[in-house]
C-alpha cells in the first residue's frame, strides 16, 4: 500500500514539474494594449473597401511598419521573408499582432502553422526580447461598443462565428463542437453565456437569422450574408481607429513599433499617417 503511494506521488509530483515546465517555457496570446484615448483618425470606412490594393500591403514611416498581411500558415510564403527584412531595417522596441495567438510549444509546433503570419512576429519579438502586444481591441469592449447597432443575440452569434469563418480559407475543422468550444465564452459579453453553449444553439440562433443556411459553409474570404456584413464593417472601423490610436501613441513615446495585421487593415489606416 505504501509503496502503491508512493508510485502515485512521484507520478503526481512528475506530472506537476512536466505542467509547471510547460508553462514557463510555453507562448502564451500576448495582452491587449489600451491607448490612453482612441482620439479621431482619418480612416477609410470599411463599407468602401473593395480590396484593390497589393498584398502584402505595407506602410514604411521611420517610426514605424505597418505590416498589411495576406493571412498565412505556410512557412515558405514568401511574405515571410518581407517581414524579416523590415524588422532587420526598423530594429523596433515593440512589436503589434492582430488578435489573440493562442498557445504555442516552441520546438514541437511551428509558429507560423500554428498561428499564421503572427506566430512568425511573435518568434523575432521573442528573440529580441522585446514586447509585444495585441493591438485589436477586447471583445468585452468590442460587444459594448456596437450595442447600439445590433442586439445582445445578434453580437454573441457573430463574435462566436468569426474565428469559424476565418478558419475556412485554411480548411474547414473536423469537429464544429472542439474548434468552437474555447470561443462559446464571448457570449457572456453580452450575458448570453446560458443560451449560448453548444453547436445546437448555434444552429437555433442561425435559423433565427439565416433561415434555410448553414453557418458551417460562410467563409469570410466572401461578404458575409445579412447583419453579419453590416456588423462587420461597424467592427472594422472600431478596430481601425484602434490601431490608428495605438500607434499613434507608442511613435509619441519614442518607439519604433513593427505592427502586423490584414492588409485590409493597413489599407484603411493608410490616411491617418499622411
Amino acid at each position: 500500500m505504501k509503496k502503491t503511494l508512493r508510485i502515485a506521488g512521484y507520478t503526481a509530483g512528475t506530472a506537476l514539474l512536466l505542467a509547471g515546465l510547460i508553462f514557463l517555457v510555453a507562448w502564451k496570446s500576448p495582452k491587449y494594449y489600451t491607448p490612453r484615448s482612441r482620439g479621431n483618425y482619418s480612416t477609410i470606412p470599411f463599407r468602401t473597401y473593395t480590396g484593390d490594393h497589393p498584398r502584402p500591403y505595407i506602410l514604411r514611416r521611420p517610426q514605424f511598419v505597418l505590416f498589411g498581411a495576406a493571412h498565412t500558415r505556410n512557412p515558405q510564403d514568401s511574405q515571410l521573408l518581407l517581414i524579416q527584412q523590415y524588422w532587420k531595417e526598423l530594429k523596433p522596441t515593440v512589436a503589434l499582432v492582430e488578435g489573440r495567438l493562442g498557445f504555442l510549444l516552441p520546438g514541437l509546433m511551428d509558429p507560423v502553422k500554428t498561428l499564421g503570419e503572427g506566430g512568425a512576429v511573435a518568434a523575432l519579438a521573442r528573440k529580441d526580447g522585446i514586447p509585444l502586444y495585441n493591438w485589436d481591441l477586447p471583445k468585452d469592449v468590442m460587444a459594448d461598443a456596437l450595442l447600439d447597432r445590433f442586439s445582445p443575440q445578434q453580437i454573441a452569434l457573430a463574435q462566436l462565428l468569426t474565428p469559424w469563418f476565418g478558419q475556412q480559407r485554411f480548411g474547414r475543422p473536423a469537429s464544429e463542437a472542439d474548434f468552437l468550444a474555447p470561443f462559446f465564452e464571448r457570449a457572456a459579453a453580452v450575458g448570453l453565456q446560458d443560451s449560448l453553449q453548444s453547436v445546437a444553439d448555434v444552429d437555433r440562433y442561425w435559423q433565427r437569422y439565416f433561415p434555410g443556411t448553414d453557418w458551417r459553409t460562410v467563409s469570410d474570404e466572401h461578404p458575409l450574408p445579412g447583419y453579419l456584413h453590416h456588423m462587420m464593417c461597424a467592427t472594422n472601423d472600431l478596430r481601425n481607429a484602434q490601431l490608428a490610436a495605438v500607434i499613434k501613441e507608442l511613435t509619441a513615446r519614442g518607439e519604433r513599433v513593427f505592427v502586423l495585421c490584414g492588409s485590409s487593415h493597413a489599407f484603411c489606416v493608410e490616411p491617418a499617417f499622411r
